[in-house]
């Protein structure tokens, strides 16, 4: 069984300090990455830090792409016989007992288009979002690649494309096992990334303000993350230490860029940050 990780990153050295080593006790034969113009040392820190096998791509698109980015990685994959593919941002993890259950978890994925649960930590990883819509947060994380399309059914989406290509397998969900995100561990670095996204999708793709607002703010819930226990299994061995994403605040350039390109309509949360 040959298994790849996909990622799609930009300037997440600091990030990667932290994340790498979780990483390397997945037992993934290659790393497919996918740089987007990253300025940081980044990508030194991916192979020398990495201990499997690293492919980075890139191809210097003047405007962001993810569904490229993405089917550039999966095609890479293919070519190389993976049999599974693993769709993993910087930002996230497998859960404890994934990792404990590897190979079955995967095998699992060759009979069903199986959906994780997103375990979306807040304030440390012992808590997690359960605000209206991360009550049912299930995601396509792993693409079962013989049962696995292209991605040219999305080829018109620049951002925001779903993680997996389309998989001609029975639809599945679980809960048992997951991956952990964790971008809204940091409340200020989530609330400003957030509204980055929507500014850069107003300048750069004419997205009306009123759209932009009805896509952002219901998943934002006002920074009201109703909380609650993650379970210990998900979590059980993994240490996180959440004041990097300060330190990612003054690399990312968020707050300079929403104030540079300020659209006072869009600031429909995280005021308080600006």
């Amino acid at each position: 069984m040959k298994v790849h990780a996909n990622v799609m990153i930009k300037d997440e050295s600091l990030l990667l300090e932290q994340v790498l080593p979780h990483w390397n006790s997945y037992p993934v034969d290659e790393w497919v990455i996918y740089n987007d113009s990253s300025t940081d040392n980044t990508i030194d820190l991916i192979n020398s830090g990495i201990d499997s096998k690293v492919t980075v791509l890139n191809d210097n698109l003047p405007v962001f792409d993810e569904t490229h980015y993405r089917s550039r990685m999966l095609e890479h994959s293919r070519g190389q016989g993976a049999d599974y593919v693993i769709a993993i941002d910087a930002d996230e993890l497998l859960s404890s007992n994934f990792v404990d259950n590897f190979k079955d978890v995967l095998h699992a994925n060759g009979k069903y288009n199986i959906h994780y649960y997103w375990y979306n930590v807040v304030n440390s990883l012992q808590f997690m979002r359960q605000d209206p819509l991360y009550l049912e947060n299930y995601k396509s994380f792993i693409m079962p690649v013989k049962h696995t399309m292209t991605f040219d059914k999305y080829r018109d989406i620049k951002i925001h494309t779903p993680r997996t290509a389309p998989i001609n397998l029975p639809l599945a969900r679980t809960k048992e096992y997951g991956f952990i995100h964790l971008q809204a561990i940091n409340r200020k670095f989530y609330a400003l990334k957030q509204l980055r996204y929507k500014h850069y999708e107003y300048h750069t793709f004419n997205q009306p303000i009123r759209t932009l607002n009805a896509k952002y703010d219901p998943v934002v819930n006002g920074l009201n993350f109703m909380e609650v226990s993650t379970p210990r299994q998900i979590i059980d061995g993994i240490s996180f230490d959440p004041s990097v994403y300060e330190e990612m605040l003054l690399l990312k350039g968020y707050e300079k860029y929403i104030k540079n390109n300020m659209v006072e309509d869009l600031v429909t949360f995280g005021k308080e940050y600006l």
